[in-house]
């Protein structure tokens, strides 16, 4: 899988046109480089299938989503042309050619890539019915379903949005996404990564699901399903960490005649959050060491120069007491949830509606 990098304003459009010469003449340079070793093959393995291997790799490594693309596009090329496609590795690429292309915002395009690697993933499990469990597939294929939903209702078809969640949350049980406290979400994933948002893919998958069915009108479900939501973890006690999933809980509540409830649910989240405290070993003689080190870096802390200021304002702050990135030394995650973030986290256009108004409203927190 890889890690595409979004563009999301027109200065960035621009710059990729100014150095398209740049951008052809590296992709030409790993398209050589992944024919490097496909002449030396294995008896049981084609030279296209080794080649889109090599590509793949080369594929997974590359953060610019635009070049990623064009290599994604070579390995399944070479992958249909020698039959990989039709395995479990040529769905993982199919699904790693969504994700740059849902990195991109091309939602047409990444909801068929998307739906294409899902058809794959599932055919592949069919296949090893009876056999070993595969776990590894049937998290991809989640999180292809997933990533399908989020396209779909970025293309306004929510009841298409609601049905692929629904496949996602089937694929996820069995994968076994929730058993031995959850698997975190792949850095790899689709807006993974974004503060307070989803630290597992259970956790995922049940907000996205949510989500969708509020983008299909449904608010009751959604306030409901979103109640029920695991908002862990919660190293320190009452501050559940999965910020996004209570901010979309305060405006559905809103949104569901619930204003009591949801004050009360923004007024948690607003409440500045401290910093988690240090994991503390439970062998005792690392927990020795462990606490020397605490000691030893409190101490240097007393002489240690604290003038900082905010990455994002320029606004003055003190190093050890900076608040959350680029909220201007705020520590309270309410604050992190503007309208243009709940865009840019592809909430439904009703939900950010509600969660506007819903501030405009002025939540007594707020108004203190």
């Amino acid at each position: 899988m890889t890690r595409c990098v979004q563009r999301s304003s027109k200065d960035d459009v621009a710059d990729v046109r100014l150095w398209a010469p740049e951008r052809r003449s590296r992709r030409e340079a790993l398209l050589l480089a992944s024919t490097v070793g496909a002449s030396f093959l294995a008896p049981a393995r084609s030279a296209r299938a080794t080649e889109a291997s090599n590509l793949a790799s080369l594929a997974s490594q590359e953060p610019d989503a635009e070049i990623a693309v064009e290599l994604w596009d070579e390995v399944v090329r070479l992958a249909k042309a020698s039959g990989e496609s039709a395995t479990p590795t040529g769905g993982s690429w199919l699904y790693s050619r969504a994700e740059c292309l849902g990195a991109l915002r091309r939602w047409t395009d990444a909801e068929r890539a998307y739906g294409e690697a899902a058809d794959v993933l599932e055919t592949a499990l069919e296949s090893t019915s009876g056999k070993k469990k595969d776990n590894a597939t049937a998290l991809t294929l989640a999180l292809a379903h997933d990533g399908r939903s989020l396209s779909l209702g970025q293309l306004d078809d929510w009841p298409g949005a609601v049905e692929a969640s629904r496949r996602a949350l089937a694929a996820g049980g069995a994968a076994g996404v929730a058993e031995g406290g959850g698997l975190d979400v792949p850095t790899t994933a689709l807006n993974a990564g974004l503060r307070g948002g989803p630290p597992t893919v259970a956790q995922r998958l049940d907000f996205n699901a949510a989500m969708a069915r509020w983008g299909a009108g449904d608010v009751g479900y959604a306030a409901n399903a979103l109640a029920r939501l695991d908002k862990g973890p919660e190293p320190v006690a009452g501050q559940p960490q999965f910020w996004e999933a209570r901010a979309a809980l305060a405006a559905a509540l809103y949104a569901n005649g619930s204003r009591p409830a949801a004050e009360a649910e923004w007024s948690g989240l607003c409440k500045p959050v401290k910093p988690n405290p240090p994991a503390v070993p439970t062998d005792p003689f690392r927990k020795a060491v462990n606490q020397a080190a605490q000691g030893a870096f409190d101490a240097g802390g007393v002489l240690m120069d604290k003038r900082c200021e905010d990455f994002a304002t320029g606004t003055p702050l003190p190093c050890d007491d900076a608040g959350i990135p680029g909220s201007g030394g705020s520590s309270s995650p309410c604050l992190i949830f503007t309208d243009a973030e709940t865009e840019s986290r592809l909430w439904p256009t009703n939900a950010r509606t509600a969660l506007s108004k819903f501030i405009e409203d002025g939540p007594e927190v707020l108004r203190r």
